[in-house]
């Protein structure tokens, strides 16, 4: 089983699938990857803050498909959960860009605790486990502070998650260090915010069905019969 869950898969434009964004949950903590337009009903629905001790969003970048609802969320865990407590809602981004998104929707930091860091350990309530967590400057739009993700679980597990990366980043061409590739993928060459698919399949070539398969895609265009080719050639479908 993936360590990572998803609450939706789909390209910005892709209604279907939704707007793509992880979670995964540790301890007593909610940690969610991406809070796109349609994230925080999700989370809602699905009951994601429930007995939850603290909530921690970290964000790829401010694009709507990606941080959308952030705001919503972040008022409703200050009103409806945490008693107006805002440490207890951590929002993760290396860059004022993010905190001034936030306020300009008439978030300030009087409802959450904001980190700037690069890099940083999480000791999640209810466990012993230190885990790191790392942003990696990402090509993406031009003038727009895009980021990849990853997290290490010291000795059990390492996991990138791309964001939005037109690059196929040097260190995921290092397959072997990961547990898990979280990548976005796009069929639309002249797409320069996303990897380009026949980029991915050249770069991919010479990988094991080992290695082709620990690589999930995401972020996807609303394309059946592509997804299924992109089973075909060995790569695992988030879902």
């Amino acid at each position: 089983m993936n360590f990572l869950k998803f609450l939706g898969t789909g390209s910005a434009f892709n209604v279907k699938r939704g707007c793509t964004s992880a979670y995964f949950e540790m301890g007593t903590e909610l940690f969610v990857i991406d809070a796109g337009e349609d994230v925080f009903k999700k989370l809602v629905l699905e009951d994601l803050f429930n007995k939850k001790t603290r909530v921690n969003f970290f964000i790829t970048h401010i694009h709507g498909d990606h941080a959308g609802s952030l705001s919503t969320a972040i008022y409703y865990l200050y009103y409806k959960v945490f008693n107006m407590d805002k440490s207890k809602i951590c929002v993760y981004f290396p860059h004022e860009d993010l905190r001034e998104y936030l306020r300009m929707s008439g978030t300030t930091e009087e409802f959450y605790t904001y980190y700037i860091n690069r890099w940083d350990e999480i000791r999640p309530d209810g466990t012993d486990i230190n885990f790191e967590y790392n942003f990696i400057e990402a090509k993406h739009v031009q003038g727009m502070n895009s980021y990849a993700i990853t997290i290490e679980i010291p000795k059990q597990k390492l996991i990138y998650y791309s964001g939005d990366n037109s690059e196929f980043n040097f260190t995921v061409k290092n397959v072997d260090m990961y547990n898990e590739i979280y990548n976005e993928v796009t069929f639309i060459e002249k797409a320069t915010s996303h990897m380009y698919y026949k980029k991915m399949l050249e770069l991919t070539k010479d990988f094991s069905k080992e290695q082709k398969s620990k690589i999930i895609l995401m972020h996807l265009e609303d394309d059946e019969e592509a997804i299924k080719m992109m089973k075909e050639n060995g790569f695992t479908i988030a879902e």
